[in-house]
């Protein structure tokens, strides 16, 4: 079944309204009409079953039937803070798998050696909120305006682990093991850096700040892959 999005806003009492773009493709797209059951998600964990009750110009208003919350979403809230890519396309992608593997935030970042580069901070948002309703999930990721290395290292004493994959790590350090010693930890905060990899005076202020190095296996990886195995392996190891 199709997913929609509602903003939490239009959701009132036993009804919910879906405008805009999403209107627009269950209406013009989906062919949609009055008695169709849709999947809904307000994007805050909150998974709604609803039965279309009107078709007004601009918006459908759906009777609410059951309601869920946390659909779909890892127990363990991951945010990966990643540096920009030269080759746009390559964030583009990383955003949507991200998203699909279950991160709850990402945190688009400017390191030393990144070349210099503007995110298109909205298209990745609707990257993020599409591939949220492709792969089911009820909870649709922050994207974060962009920030550079000292701040998000200076920003993380919310996170209970603070992990940074570099190929230097020894294999001692490899993320399964890690992950075994902080198997309470709820939050975990995921650091990539870009395709010259971290400085090694960036990767000293790291470790100040309580950042666990890890190894990724004895392979080099590119950022997007690093990432995502990063990623994958907290998400389904913890």
């Amino acid at each position: 079944m199709e997913y929609f999005y509602v903003d939490p806003s239009d959701v009132q009492g036993p009804v919910l309204i879906i405008r805009g773009d999403e209107f627009k493709h269950l209406v013009r797209v989906l062919r949609k009409r009055v008695g169709d059951h849709v999947m809904v998600t307000d994007g805050k964990d909150t998974q709604f079953e609803a039965v279309i009750h009107a078709l007004r110009e601009g918006e459908a208003e759906c009777e609410i039937l059951d309601v869920q919350r946390g659909v779909n979403e890892p127990k363990i809230h991951v945010t990966l803070a990643v540096s920009l890519l030269k080759n746009p396309a390559r964030i583009d992608f990383l955003v949507e798998k991200g998203t699909e593997l279950g991160v709850r935030a990402i945190i688009p970042m400017v390191c030393e050696r990144t070349i210099p580069s503007h995110e298109k901070h909205a298209r990745l948002e609707k990257i993020a909120l599409s591939a949220m309703k492709q792969s089911g999930r009820s909870f649709l990721p922050n994207v974060s305006m962009l920030s550079s290395f000292e701040a998000v290292v200076n920003n993380a004493e919310e996170y209970a682990l603070r992990l940074i994959p570099h190929e230097k790590t020894e294999q001692s350090h490899f993320v399964g093991s890690v992950l075994k010693h902080h198997a309470q930890a709820k939050s975990v905060l995921i650091m990539v850096g870009p395709e010259g990899g971290f400085t090694d005076e960036e990767l000293a202020l790291a470790s100040d700040r309580g950042f666990v190095p890890i190894s990724l296996g004895p392979r080099r990886l590119r950022t997007e892959t690093a990432a995502l195995s990063a990623l994958t392996w907290v998400v389904g190891g913890m």
